[in-house]
Formats: C-alpha cells, structure tokens, sequence
C-alpha cells in the first residue's frame, strides 16, 4: 500500500495537476477555490493539510482500537461537504463502499460529479436518512458535531446507531475550550461579520467556559453565527461538546474510547466513539 505521505502529495497533485490515476481509477477534482475556501476558510493544498491530520488520526486511533479500516468495510462521511475529508479514505478502500450525506444540495452536486459516484445524497437537518440500518463500519464527521444542537446530535447518535453494525466506530470532531479563548479575544477588532458575531456569541464568556468545564453541552445559535441555506438557528451554531459529556449522554448506544485533542496539530477536538 502507498505510505501516508506519498498519498497526501499524490492527492495534493490531483488539485495541482489533474487528472491522476491512483489504482486505475481517476482521484476526484475539486470545486473551484472560492468554494473550498468559504466553506473550509482555505483552499487547495492549505486545506487538505488539515483535512490530512483528520485522516490519519482516524486511522491511527481505528488500528488502535482494535478495528483497523479493510477493504471491504463501509465509511460514511457525515456532512461530506465538497468530500474533503472522505477522498483521502480511498487509500484503504474502494468507492463503491465511500457514502456521503450533507444537507447542502449543492455540496452533494459537487461530489456526485468529482467523484463519479452516486453514494452520495442530501439529507434533512435531523434524521432519519434513507440509508439502511447495520450498514456501516464507520461514521466520520469533520466541523460537524462542532456546530449541531444537543437535540439535533442526540438524535443524529441514534441515527448512526441505527445504520451501523455492532462495534463500528465513531469519529466525530467538536469545538475545543480554547475556541471560547478565540473567539473572546476577537472583541472591537472588526474583522469582518462572521469573527464580530464570534466574539458576540456568549454575553458572558466565563459563564460559557464554567458551564463547559462542568461537562455541560454548550451551544450558541445567536445571530451570525448560523450557516447559510439550510444550516439555520433551528439546528446549527457553534458546539462545545466536553469530554465529560461526550463520555455520559450516550452510554446507552455508544462508548467513548478516546477523546483526542492535540493543540499543536490539531484545531478540534475528536470523539471516538464505539457503536455497543
């Protein structure tokens, strides 16, 4: 198999130099770079890096967990967006077992066209989706759970329950304590809308962070820091989801095995989660 590193510059080319060939089948192209960099805040090689350390951090923690990815599993990417993040999983496995469901159409659009497959569909805000049940031995979620109310990730947690096999694996990314330090110091620097409604998101910041650190589910839908479309206030904001949290609200389904959060390469927090 081609290492990790080799893939991230062969995948790297495939934006710089299309079209590339990996397996006898062409890599997916990309949306132009207004599109990756509105949705991903970069575009190209830029934001594949971070795409890149989701990735392999997923395939580290699945080995280490005792379920490393085979070529006949079955990946779902949850808010696929452009397909950022689920294109690098075509290392370990094939298209034809690569989904992806995201609520904007036209993101669907995109990776129906770059990726030449239609494993690809648009969903509701909340669930259930028209996947099967036990499908699955994977979800993967990049920028999702960071933004989703708690009632719309505990019954996205029941959705994945429902479409995964016994012992699939989670990994789901969410806003770390440090984003409240961010976006505070953002205040008067007029930066543009989306960093001014950042800073103005909590009255009170330190009430934000106590909450948090009481391993309280943390959510904020105040004006501008909604999405677009379908992404509106009903679901959708900025999420700080605790470790503590995440180990507790669905011991009933799922059990955290690892909560990984490492600054210095990282800018989420990843839960890992096991389907019981």
């Amino acid at each position: 198999m081609i290492s990790q590193a080799n893939w991230f510059d062969l995948v790297c080319k495939s934006y710089l130099q299309p079209p590339v060939l990996f397996n006898n089948m062409e890599l997916p192209g990309f949306p132009s770079d207004k599109i990756q960099s509105n949705t991903t805040g970069q575009a190209g090689v830029n934001t594949l890096k971070e795409a890149f350390i989701f990735y392999q951090d997923c395939i580290e923690t699945f080995e280490i967990l005792g379920k490393p990815i085979t070529g006949n599993n079955k990946l779902l990417d949850f808010g696929v967006g452009w397909g950022r993040i689920a294109r690098f999983f075509l290392r370990e496995l094939p298209l034809s077992n690569i989904y992806g469901v995201d609520v904007m159409r036209e993101f669907i659009d995109i990776c129906k066209e770059t990726f030449r497959s239609n494993n690809f569909d648009v969903t509701t805000p909340f669930p259930p989706t028209a996947l099967h049940e036990n499908s699955f031995d994977y979800v993967v979620g990049y920028s999702v759970f960071s933004h989703l109310s708690e009632k719309a990730c505990k019954e996205w947690m029941h959705e994945f329950y429902r479409i995964t096999k016994p012992g699939a694996l989670l990994a789901l990314t969410t806003r770390g304590r440090s984003f409240f330090d961010y976006c505070e110091s953002l205040r008067g620097k007029g930066l543009g809308a989306y960093s001014d409604a950042l800073s103005m998101m909590f009255t009170d910041f330190s009430h934000a962070r106590a909450r948090y650190d009481r391993g309280e589910f943390v959510h904020s839908n105040a004006n501008g820091v909604t999405g677009g479309g379908a992404m509106n206030s009903d679901f959708y904001g900025e999420t700080f989801i605790p470790e503590h949290y995440a180990r507790n609200a669905y011991t009933d389904i799922f059990t955290l095995e690892r909560f990984l959060f490492d600054p210095s390469r990282q800018s989420h927090p990843i839960m890992f989660f096991r389907r019981k």
